[in-house]
C-alpha cells in the first residue's frame, strides 16, 4: 500500500495553504457532497438523462415571440383590430441604378412591373403585383407584391417562405438589364418578411459562431489556468451541461407559451460563464487541499465546505438578481426565468456533479499537464493579487483612487439615451437592407410615419373624418373609416428621418401633442391614439426604462438580505450593495460612452443609434449585479476563514485575497472571453450587452476586487469580515484527515 503524501508546509496566505475553518456553511456546505459521493452511480445518471433530454427538447425547437406592445400605441393598435383594420403583407421590389449617369428611359416602369409579375406567376406566396411607381429623379421604380398569407396570423409562414421570391426577384435582374438596355441596373427587395428572414438569418449565424468559438476559447483560458487538460475539461463540461439543460428546460416551456427571443442568447452568455465559474472555484480548492496532503474525498469534501457554500451564496444572489426582472414583466420575464434557471443548474451541477467527477478522477484530475506548466499554474498568487495587498496596506488611499476611477466611468450615465433598434441600426450589407435604404431615399414619403386613430360614437363619424382629413393635409393619404362608422385612421409622416432613438421619440411626443388635443376638441366624445411602428418602439423602449427603478430596488433589498444572512454582517451587505452599484454604473457608463456617438463603428461594426438599447440598463444590471457576487462572495469567504482562524484584519485581508486572486483571475478570463465573443455579433441589442459585460467584468475582477474590496475590507476589520476570533482549525489525530473533519481547539 503507498504511503499517504506527505503534508508540504504552506506559507501563510498562499495559495497552497489549505482553509482551517469550518467555513460559513460548515459540515451542512458538504451534505450534499456526501449524498452525492454514497450514491456516485445514481447521480452520473440522472444527469446523464437530463442531459440527453436537454438536447431532445432543444433539438425539437423553440418558440419565440417578441415583446407586446404598451401605452398610447397599444391602444392604437387594439383598435385598429377590433375594427377590422387589416393591411395586406406587401414586399416590394427595387429597380435602380448603381452609379451616376442618365435616368431610367421612358417606360421603364411598366417594362419593369412587366419583368416582376412574369417572374413571379405562378408563385404561391405572391397574390397579386401592384402598379409600379417611378421616383421624382426617374432613377428607381419600385413594384409591389401583394403576400397571400393572412395579415394577423401569417408573418412567419410569409417568412419561412420568402426565400423562393427573393431568389425569382433576382432573376429579374437580368432580364432588366438586357431589356432596358442598362448594364447598371440593379434589382432587390424589401419588405417586413425579406428582412425578417436575413437579418433573423444573420443573427442566427452569427450565435452559432459565437457559441462555438466561445467553447475552444475557454478551454484555452482553463489551460492556462489550471496546467492540465483534464482539469481544464472538468469546468468546461460543467458549463455546458448546465447550458444545455436549461435550454431544454426552455424549450419545454416555450410550447406552452413562446420565450422572448433573446432569452435563448442569454442563457448561453450566462450559462457557460458561471457554470465554468462555479465548477472552477470548488476545483481550485480542492487542488489546493489535495496538494496540502489531504486524501482525494476528504479534499473534496473540504473543497464543498469552503468554495461549495461559497458557489451556493453567490448563485442565490445571482438568481435573485435574476428574478428581479419579474418586476418589470413583459418582455423581461421569460429572460428572468431562462438565466435564473440556468444559474440554479449551475449550482445543482457543481453540487452534485462536481464532487462525483473529482472523487473518480482522484489524482488523474492532474493528467495531461502541460509539459511548460510544472508549477500549480493559476492556483499561483496574481498580479492582481499583490495589487490587492498593497491596498489592504493602504486602505484609505486605495478606497478613494479606486472610487475615482468607478465614478468618473460612470459620468457618461448622466447622459444616458435609450431606444430600440429600427431599420437604421440593421446591418447595411445584407441585400434587402440595401434595398430599403433605396427605396427610402427614392421615395422620402415612404420615410417613418404613424397611425393616429380616432374612435368616436356613429354619430360623429363626419366630424372624425373632416378632422383627420385636415392634419393629413393636401396630397396626404385618405382617410380609412371601419364599416360602421366608429373607428378611423389616417397614416401621415413624422418630422425625423429616423425610426427609432431620441430623435425619433421626440417626433412622436410632437404629433401627439400637436393632434391629439385637437382631434379631442373637434370630435365629440372621441378617443385619439398614436401608433405605428416608430409609436410601438418608442412607447415600449419608455416603459423598459420606467421599470428600472422597481427592478433596482427589488434587487438592492434582496441582494442585501441575502449577503446579511449568508455572512451575518449587515455592514457587509451594505458594502456588497454599495460596491456592486458603483461597478454597475461605471459599466454601463462605458457603453453610453461608446454607442451613443459615432466615434467606435468602424472599431466595433456597428451603426449608432444614438442611443442605448432600452432593455438594456434593466438586464445589464440585473445579470452584473448577480455575476459581480461570484467574485465577491469567494474573496470575503477567504477572507472570513483568516479571521476566523485569528489572524489580525490587516494580515487576513492579505491572506484572504492572495488565496482567493488567482481563481478570480482565471474566472473573469472567461468571463470576459465568453462575452466579448458576443461584443463582435451584428445584432445591436446583444454587441452592446456582449461589451458592456466584458468591460463590467474586467472592471469589477481588477479594480474592485483588487482595489476597492480590499481596502474596504481592512477599513471595516473584525465588522465586516464576521466571524469569531480564536477558533482555529488544527489536525487531530488524523493528521491532515482532522482538518477535513473540522476538529477545532481554541487558539
Amino acid at each position: 500500500m503507498n504511503a499517504p503524501p506527505a503534508v508540504r508546509p504552506a506559507e501563510p496566505g498562499s495559495p497552497d495553504e489549505p482553509p482551517r475553518t469550518r467555513g460559513p456553511g460548515g459540515d451542512r456546505g458538504s451534505a450534499v457532497a456526501h449524498w452525492s459521493l454514497r450514491h456516485r452511480g445514481l447521480v452520473v445518471v440522472a444527469w446523464l438523462l437530463l442531459l440527453l433530454a436537454g438536447l431532445a427538447a432543444v433539438a425539437g425547437g423553440t418558440t419565440t415571440s417578441d415583446e407586446e406592445g404598451v401605452g398610447d400605441s397599444q391602444r392604437a393598435a387594439s383598435a385598429l383590430e377590433a375594427a377590422g383594420f387589416s393591411e395586406p403583407l406587401t414586399e416590394t421590389v427595387v429597380v435602380s441604378l448603381a452609379g451616376g449617369g442618365a435616368p431610367l428611359p421612358v417606360g421603364a416602369e411598366a417594362v419593369a412591373a412587366e419583368a416582376v409579375a412574369a417572374a413571379h406567376r405562378g408563385d404561391e406566396l405572391v397574390r397579386e403585383v401592384g402598379e409600379p411607381a417611378l421616383s421624382a429623379d426617374g432613377r428607381v421604380v419600385a413594384v409591389p407584391l401583394v403576400l397571400s398569407v393572412d395579415p394577423g396570423t401569417g408573418f412567419d409562414e410569409a417568412v419561412e417562405r420568402v426565400p423562393a421570391v427573393l431568389e425569382r426577384t433576382a432573376a429579374v435582374e437580368a432580364t432588366l438589364r438586357e431589356r432596358l438596355g442598362r448594364p447598371d441596373v440593379v434589382v432587390g427587395q424589401v419588405g417586413s418578411a425579406s428582412v425578417n428572414e436575413e437579418v433573423v438569418g444573420r443573427l442566427e449565424r452569427d450565435l452559432r459562431r459565437a457559441e462555438l468559438v466561445s467553447l475552444p476559447i475557454t478551454l484555452v483560458v482553463l489551460l492556462l489556468a489550471f496546467g492540465s487538460v483534464v482539469s481544464a475539461l472538468v469546468p468546461l463540461l460543467l458549463g455546458v451541461v448546465a447550458v444545455v439543460v436549461a435550454l431544454g428546460a426552455s424549450a419545454l416551456v416555450s410550447r406552452v407559451h413562446p420565450v422572448a427571443a433573446e432569452a435563448t442568447s442569454l442563457t448561453v452568455l450566462i450559462g457557460l460563464a458561471v457554470g465554468v465559474d462555479y465548477a472552477l472555484f470548488v476545483l481550485h480548492r480542492a487542488r489546493a487541499a489535495r496538494r496540502s496532503g489531504l486524501p482525494v474525498r476528504e479534499a473534496v469534501l473540504l473543497a464543498t465546505r469552503t468554495a461549495g457554500h461559497a458557489v451556493v451564496v453567490s448563485g442565490a444572489t445571482v438568481v435573485v438578481s435574476m428574478l428581479g426582472m419579474l418586476v418589470a414583466g413583459g418582455l423581461f420575464t421569460s429572460l428572468a426565468l431562462g438565466a435564473a434557471f440556468v444559474v440554479a443548474v449551475a449550482v445543482l451541477a457543481s453540487a452534485t456533479l462536481l464532487p462525483v467527477l473529482l472523487d473518480v478522477l482522484g489524482g488523474r484530475v492532474d493528467a495531461l499537464r502541460l509539459p511548460w506548466r510544472r508549477g500549480a499554474g493559476g492556483d499561483r498568487p496574481s498580479a492582481v493579487g499583490r495589487a490587492a495587498a498593497a491596498a489592504s496596506n493602504r486602505p484609505v488611499a486605495s478606497l478613494a483612487v479606486g472610487v475615482v476611477l468607478l465614478g468618473a466611468l460612470a459620468v457618461p450615465l448622466t447622459g444616458l439615451r435609450t431606444g430600440l433598434p429600427g431599420d437604421d441600426s440593421l446591418p447595411r450589407d445584407l441585400p434587402t437592407v440595401q434595398a430599403l435604404h433605396r427605396l427610402a431615399d427614392a421615395f422620402p414619403s415612404q420615410g417613418p410615419t404613424a397611425d393616429v386613430v380616432v374612435t368616436a360614437p356613429a354619430s360623429s363619424a363626419r366630424d372624425a373624418s373632416e378632422a383627420l382629413a385636415d392634419l393629413a393635409g393636401e396630397g396626404g393619404q385618405p382617410v380609412r373609416s371601419s364599416a360602421d362608422g366608429r373607428t378611423h385612421v389616417v397614416t401621415v409622416p413624422l418630422a425625423t428621418s429616423a425610426d427609432s432613438g431620441p430623435e425619433a421619440d421626440e417626433a412622436v411626443d410632437a404629433l401627439r401633442a400637436s393632434a391629439v388635443p385637437p382631434l379631442e376638441a373637434a370630435v365629440p366624445g372621441a378617443e385619439v391614439s398614436v401608433g405605428g411602428g416608430v409609436a410601438e418602439g418608442s412607447d415600449v423602449a419608455r416603459w423598459m426604462v420606467d421599470r428600472l427603478p422597481w427592478v433596482v430596488g427589488f434587487v438592492l433589498v434582496l441582494t442585501f438580505a441575502v449577503v446579511a444572512v449568508a455572512f451575518r454582517s449587515p455592514l457587509l451587505a451594505l458594502v456588497t450593495v454599495l460596491l456592486n452599484t458603483l461597478s454597475c454604473a461605471a459599466a454601463l457608463g462605458v457603453v453610453a460612452a461608446v454607442f451613443q456617438g459615432t466615434w467606435a463603428e468602424g472599431l466595433l461594426a456597428f451603426t449608432s443609434i444614438d442611443a442605448v438599447v432600452a432593455w438594456l440598463p434593466v438586464l445589464m444590471f440585473v445579470v452584473l449585479f448577480g455575476l459581480s457576487m461570484d467574485y465577491h462572495v469567494l474573496v470575503v469567504s477567504s477572507v472570513r476563514e483568516e479571521f476566523a482562524a485569528g489572524r489580525p484584519p490587516a494580515e487576513a485581508v492579505r491572506a484572504g485575497v492572495a488565496r482567493s486572486a488567482g481563481v478570480v483571475t482565471s474566472a473573469a478570463a472567461v468571463m470576459v472571453a465568453v462575452f466579448a465573443l458576443f461584443g463582435t455579433l451584428s445584432e445591436l441589442g446583444l454587441k452592446q450587452l456582449g461589451v458592456g459585460l466584458a468591460v463590467a467584468v474586467l472592471l469589477d475582477a481588477t479594480v474592485v476586487r483588487g482595489l476597492v474590496l480590499p481596502a474596504a475590507l481592512r477599513l471595516m476589520g473584525r465588522r465586516g469580515g464576521g466571524g469569531r476570533p480564536g477558533r482555529q482549525v488544527v489536525p487531530a489525530q488524523g493528521g491532515a484527515a482532522g482538518a477535513v473533519r473540522g476538529e477545532a481547539v481554541e487558539a
